[in-house]
């Protein structure tokens, strides 16, 4: 587990992941076919790593792919499209939806073969990318691009496929109880197209090396894009557009893949958590004593961290809720609304109760959960290009918050950790706003909001 962690760690450092293009918007992440996947959460970001100096095209890209039923699986894609060294600058948002049908799975020792189907919807427009991509900025201290939303707005119709083939080398050992190295090929190609005339695909070859819970895959990818119209979809389209060697690794629920494109020397990388097909696996979180969460509120972007702890305070042991008292700090640097020279540098500290119930008692793979606290928070302006160097006085309020979502299991951590996605809601409601100035500007703060939370949790029994 040790050499695991290592692994992820000098990944993370060390491969560069300048995201400047990204996946089709619409279509499930490439990944090995006989990996299984309940759900996947897909994050590219150009905080994630160094290399290159572009930070426009495909900037970032949130992907949601959850499995329904054997057949059936969702996926939600969230792109944030910039160009700004250009004569047309301007910035555009993708939000991509679909429902997938698996026509072919196939599997025996040596091969596995999987044929996705789907229809759904990409739409262009402004959701919240110049607040979220400036927000990832702030935390890392990162230029803001402040650009304007071009008028692409519109909806189209999709369809699309998703085929993979992955055989395994004959004289290869079976990655299994032996801890062996099993080596294999693995073919994909996709293929997506619009009502509106976009047709977007993609083919790859890839070597891949397994063994328990290890994964690693080299090769080369080629992408298509056309039909697109205006300068940001067809500027990105045209940097999507080329050949690229890929190369990727899987350490139990943790995916890093890089990309390196030939002519555009661009590249791209990703940072995936995955639920690995563990629905008959029991959560050990059902008797964790204490959990650990790590993760991301948005589009107002905010780091959260929170601990709970296991105690009975409503609740009695006979309970099939499992209570527990959480701490939780939030702190970031969100955007003002759709004022890109203007940011609310925001502290939060919250004390309360979470409840959690397992869905699905005999394997303990999925559960719900609802929390109440309340606490305090501090909030000030601070200002960047036009307002660069102005910041307003600071001020503080009791705060109620309220939350709910999903707890995923995703792998086990040696004998007493587990690991977990979580996906959810958070309300925050203030006893008062405020009025704070910021040169001659006066600004409403301390406002009530909800906010989407993207995170992970560590439970210890």
């Amino acid at each position: 587990m040790r050499r695991t962690w290592r692994c992820v760690l000098f990944l993370t450092v060390s491969v560069p992941l300048v995201a400047i293009a990204g996946e089709i918007p619409g279509l499930p992440p490439q990944m090995p076919p006989f990996i299984e996947r309940d759900l996947e959460v897909t994050f590219s970001n150009d905080f994630l790593g160094r290399g290159g100096s572009v930070d426009d095209f495909r900037t970032q890209q949130i992907i949601i792919t959850a499995k329904l039923s054997d057949k059936w699986m969702v996926l939600l894609d969230h792109s944030i499209l910039t160009l700004s060294e250009s004569t047309a600058p301007g910035r555009v948002d993708q939000l991509s939806g679909s429902l997938g049908y698996q026509v072919i799975n196939t599997a025996n020792d040596r091969a596995v073969s999987k044929l996705f189907v789907g229809a759904g919807f990409r739409r262009a427009g402004d959701f919240a990318g110049e607040r979220m991509q400036n927000g990832f900025h702030r935390l890392v201290g990162s230029k803001i691009k402040d650009l304007a939303y071009v008028d692409n707005a519109g909806t189209d119709a999709t369809a699309w496929f998703d085929l993979d083939h992955y055989r395994r080398f004959g004289n290869s050992s079976e990655a299994g109880s032996t801890g062996s190295w099993r080596t294999g090929y693995w073919l994909r190609g996709s293929s997506l197209v619009t009502s509106g005339g976009q047709w977007d695909s993609a083919a790859g070859l890839f070597a891949v090396a397994s063994r328990p819970a290890i994964d690693i895959w080299l090769g080369i990818r080629r992408d298509w894009r056309s039909g697109y119209e205006g300068a940001v979809l067809s500027e990105t389209a045209a940097a999507e557009d080329d050949l690229a060697i890929v190369f990727g690794a899987r350490f139990g629920a943790f995916v890093l893949e890089t990309v390196q494109q030939v002519n555009n020397e661009a590249s791209y990388g990703q940072l995936r958590i995955v639920s690995t097909g563990v629905r008959m696996t029991a959560s050990r979180s059902e008797n964790a004593h204490l959990g650990l969460e790590v993760g991301f509120l948005l589009p107002n972007v905010q780091v959260r961290l929170a601990s709970r702890y296991r105690k009975h305070v409503l609740t009695g042991a006979e309970s099939r809720w499992r209570e527990t008292i959480v701490i939780a700090v939030s702190y970031g640097e969100p955007q003002y609304e759709d004022n890109a020279s203007i940011f609310v540098h925001s502290q939060q500290l919250n004390v309360g109760l979470d409840y959690e119930r397992t869905l699905f008692a005999q394997s303990g793979w999925l559960s719900a959960y609802g929390t109440a606290s309340a606490g305090w928070r501090n909030e000030r302006l601070v200002g960047a290009n036009t307002f660069a160097g102005e910041t307003s006085d600071s001020v503080g309020r009791a705060v109620l918050s309220i939350g709910t979502g999903l707890r995923v299991n995703a792998a086990r951590m040696g004998e007493r950790w587990n690991f977990r996605i979580q996906l959810g809601l958070i309300g925050r409601l203030p006893i008062q706003d405020a009025d704070l100035r910021i040169g001659t500007t006066v600004l409403r703060v301390q406002k009530p909001a909800i906010e989407f939370m993207l995170g992970m949790t560590f439970d210890f029994n």
